[in-house]
């Protein structure tokens, strides 16, 4: 595994990278890092070259001064992959991560050619009533406290992504041409018609429902879920 710190000109981002053959990227959930992706990294650098990025403001990536929005983190992504010299790359985003998955894919399609995302909603109402009370309650206070401290600024910024950062529309998800693969939890924190109309938008998609597990499977059935995402990357 190697570390990598790649300019963007006004920041730098953090990735590592294993093993060889297609590009695999793996873009992490909100306030979190590529570790989240602990349980995945050693299985699938078997069969791809596994490019786990630290996103924008999160882990080692630096913040940058400008304002953290989904659009930046998207060509953010691009400048990876201009780094590689990749023309593409197959794709799982969890969480956040999914929704910055969807935002390449809709706004930058021909650099993704399959993409998996994991617990996502392109809608900020698509998260269940009592997460979404709770982002924008934390969010209201990381915007009282940023008046006196620049880290709850960056932090709320942070926060931000889940709420009014999310600009992604019916419109977006119809201009995926990539396969993508919806992964949710049966006890997910993502309401369930949220996924199924996601599902219905995407032109390309198939849904997998993992029972008895939360909005964070990866961790807690990593085998089921790579033994997915093995077998969706396989049919391509």
């Amino acid at each position: 595994m190697i570390d990598y710190s790649i300019s963007t000109g006004e920041t730098t981002l953090f990735c590592k990278v294993s093993g060889s053959g297609e590009p695999l990227l793996l873009l992490h959930g909100n306030e979190e890092d590529h570790t989240i992706f602990e349980h995945q990294i050693p299985f699938l650098s078997k069969f791809y070259q596994v490019i786990a990025l630290d996103s924008r403001g999160h882990g080692r990536s630096d913040h940058g001064e400008e304002c953290l929005t989904f659009q930046r983190m998207a060509e953010d992504v691009v400048t990876v992959l201009d780094y590689f010299k990749l023309e593409k790359t197959n794709i799982i985003g969890f969480s956040d991560g999914g929704n910055l998955g969807l935002y390449v894919a809709s706004h930058f399609p021909i650099r993704v050619d399959n993409l998996i995302v994991v617990g996502a909603n392109y809608k900020p109402n698509g998260l269940k009533t009592k997460e979404f009370l709770y982002v924008k309650g934390l969010f209201y206070y990381l915007k009282v406290s940023g008046y006196i401290s620049k880290a709850k600024q960056k932090r709320m910024e942070i926060i931000d992504l889940m709420w009014h950062q999310l600009k992604l529309n019916e419109k977006d998800l119809k201009n995926i041409t990539a396969r993508t693969l919806v992964v949710v939890g049966e006890n997910d924190v993502i309401k369930k018609k949220h996924s199924e109309v996601m599902h219905t938008l995407l032109l390309k998609s198939t849904i997998i429902t993992i029972p008895e597990a939360t909005h964070f499977l990866m961790i807690e059935k990593p085998d089921v879920f790579n033994s997915i995402v093995r077998d969706f990357l396989l049919k391509n």
